[in-house]
């Protein structure tokens, strides 16, 4: 029997769910989306505890992505972070805001449901990911985190004021179309319309927070607006809030912005309205209000930037200065904004945009000489350590830091006068970031030798575990984790980088497996971007057109080698090939076989036809299996690879019935 508390809690909470329309889970629920709370989908972590990448049924029962965070059973504070944000998130429902699609409570688990943010964190890119954001990137960004800073703190449609109360880059996130939402809602307090603000204990991230909250522990909607300040000045200085790597510029964001403006050292930050933002005394802050205005500075942006005039007129800076400050301007501000430079901030390079100097190279925050990388690989590239070969030969090698990675040493002779592959794997690599991507941590171009750095992955190819080289064959249930890792690469691929990317070489040798046997696609030396979409919308008839036709015999596109013309749907093919390979073990071309089993889709759609499904299968399974769950992934394999585009899902849609196949197997392994 539950405590009378904990009974009043889970009253009050099923009473939310009714009134506000979001989900209860059960335990199994979550633990079915999460792999039972499988490590490698671990997204994001905090002092609540972990976030899950997950695949769940809601109301319209079909499935859809989520963020599912758990709360640590160690955590002192999660149980009312827990409570708090559920309230908060009932009460807020805007564009700007993260969304809370249901909750668990059962036994010892506390769980939040959230729509899934592919794009991750504003941290992630600016600091980790090293993603090449435009000057118009981060205004939006900036805008859009402003606008649900200025919905929480109006209390319009709340009809109850809301301080964030930890506002910062990582609690940014951003949805498919790189728009900003505010997330984690655990240290946020309600204040009256007439109240200024709360008394309570200090919490939140150190560089973000208010110092007159530190002081006198009163927390104001103006402390969410300093600790917005500092993220505006992240985002156009590409500096962390606080960074040791800048002993001498002072470590603490806030402080090298404010010596900045000072010593009118402006050409290294925005405008006024972020120093604003951290002025001192809260009565000299400016509202959300105030700073959502950047939206009609971004338009004018975009307005001049493609005028004659462009961004070097003084008219510009002008009319952002009306648009910002209106009529409080003052003579100091006026004189120094018009020394603003108007183009875009010197903006720090990406750090996976390494320089190509021969002597030193940057890896992630490592520093590699030509020397080290030898050193690394023992001596200068031993036999003993070599992985494979893809176009080059790739070592296993520890770096400076202590981790293991992988060095790919492309070969001369595939080193033509443009080295276009090699860059081409270089300028794609590091522009992803998905668990089921290889992960690129970075180059060395000096000269005569051509390096590729990337994650070591522990448990080698995927073709080597179906040819039984690595060890123990793959059961059942391994490779449909593993057909459902690639699909979600693909997808990640297609649909949420910056710039859509055809893979162009789908095939098991490029698919890599972890020690838990996850998989990550890899080799994007004749990778292209995807032209078929411009800002996110699909141009009929618009391809990209290749001179040459690039990939493995067996898994290519048939309308690509007839037309050479390459899009998304190319790999959906090379997919489908790849699925039925996974299924029966069997390459996809072979030499020796007879006719009619020489090539493996045209043998295994005969079989098909003839009902003949069970036969298909790799023998090396062991396990019984359901005859319904294969016949559907045959029959999904065979969607992919027809011979028509137009007939083929999109991988977003392979994914899910995937996913959806994997749920109904393993309730009936549980049956």
């Amino acid at each position: 029997m539950l405590p009378l508390v904990a009974t009043r809690v889970e009253e009050k909470l099923y009473s939310l769910a009714t009134e506000c329309a979001f989900l209860r889970f059960s335990i199994e629920d979550i633990q079915l989306a999460t792999w039972n709370f499988d490590v490698d989908l671990i997204i994001g972590k905090g002092g609540f505890g972990n976030v899950y990448k997950g695949h769940i049924f809601t109301r319209d029962t079909t499935p859809c992505f989520v963020a599912i965070k758990r709360l640590d059973t160690f955590s002192n504070q999660g149980a009312a972070e827990f409570m708090t944000e559920i309230e908060m998130l009932t009460k807020a429902r805007h564009h700007n805001l993260v969304s809370l699609i249901g909750y668990c409570s059962e036994i010892n688990e506390k769980i939040l449901v959230y729509e899934y943010m592919p794009i991750g964190t504003v941290e992630h890119h600016l600091h980790k990911a090293g993603t090449p954001l435009s000057w118009m990137d981060r205004l939006k960004i900036s805008i859009g985190a402003a606008r649900g800073l200025q919905y929480l703190h109006s209390g319009v449609h709340t009809k109850q004021e809301i301080i964030h109360g930890d506002v910062k880059s990582s609690n940014i996130l951003l949805d498919e179309n790189w728009a900003a939402k505010i997330s984690d809602f655990g240290m946020s307090k309600v204040i009256s319309q007439q109240s200024s603000g709360v008394i309570t204990k200090v919490k939140g991230t150190f560089g973000y927070l208010d110092p007159e909250y530190c002081n006198t522990g009163k927390l104001t909607k103006e402390s969410d607006v300093y600790s917005f300040g500092v993220v505006l000045f992240e985002l156009l200085s590409g500096r962390c809030a606080l960074d040791t790597l800048f002993v001498e510029d002072g470590i603490n964001l806030a402080g090298w912005a404010k010596r900045s403006i000072k010593e009118r050292r402006l050409d290294q930050v925005f405008v006024r309205i972020a120093d604003r933002c951290l002025k001192s005394s809260r009565k000299e802050r400016p509202t959300m209000t105030d700073v959502s205005t950047l939206q009609l500075s971004t338009a004018l942006q975009e307005q001049y930037a493609s005028s004659a005039q462009g961004a070097s007129s003084m008219g510009f800076t002008h009319r952002m200065q009306h648009l910002l400050f209106g009529s409080r301007l003052n003579s100091e501000t006026k004189s120094v904004l018009e020394e603003v430079p108007t183009s875009p901030l010197r903006v720090p390079p990406s750090p996976h945009r390494f320089a190509m100097s021969p002597k030193l190279h940057r890896i992630g925050s490592v520093h590699l000489t030509l020397r080290q990388v030898a050193r690394a690989t023992t001596q200068n590239f031993s036999p003993s350590l070599k992985l494979g070969e893809s176009c080059g030969t790739v070592y296993k090698a520890q770096l400076p830091d202590g981790r293991f990675g992988a060095i790919k040493r492309v070969r001369r002779e595939h080193f033509d006068a443009t080295g276009i592959e090699y860059r081409n794997e270089v300028e794609l690599l590091h522009k992803v970031d998905h668990m089921n991507i290889l992960k690129f941590l970075g180059y060395v171009d000096g000269g005569s030798e051509h390096l590729i750095i990337t994650e070591y992955v522990t448990n080698g190819t995927l073709i080597g575990h179906l040819d039984g080289i690595h060890g123990n064959f793959l059961e059942f249930g391994h490779r449909l984790g593993i057909c459902i890792d690639i699909a979600h690469g693909l997808t990640y691929l297609h649909l949420y980088t910056v710039k859509q990317i055809i893979h162009r070489d789908v095939k098991s040798s490029n698919i890599l497996l972890t020690e838990r046997l996850r998989a990550k696609v890899a080799n994007f030396g004749v990778a292209d971007i995807d032209k078929s979409y411009v800002g996110g919308a699909e141009i009929d008839k618009t391809y990209v057109v290749t001179e040459v036709i690039k990939g493995a015999d067996g898994y290519l596109d048939p309308e690509y080698m007839r037309t050479f013309q390459l899009i998304p749907k190319s790999d959906v093919y090379s997919f489908g090939v790849l699925l039925i390979e996974i299924l029966t073990g069997r390459r996809p071309i072979k030499s020796g076989r007879s006719y009619e089993e020489y090539e493996t889709l045209r043998w295994a759609f005969g079989k098909y036809i003839k009902g003949d499904i069970m036969d298909l299968v790799d023998p090396q399974m062991k396990e019984a299996l359901d005859i319904d769950i294969v016949r559907k992934i045959f029959e999904l394999a065979f969607q992919c690879a027809a011979p028509t585009r137009a007939d083929r899902p999109d991988m977003k849609v392979v994914a899910e019935q995937l996913w959806a196949i994997r749920v109904e197997y393993l309730k009936n392994e549980n049956a």
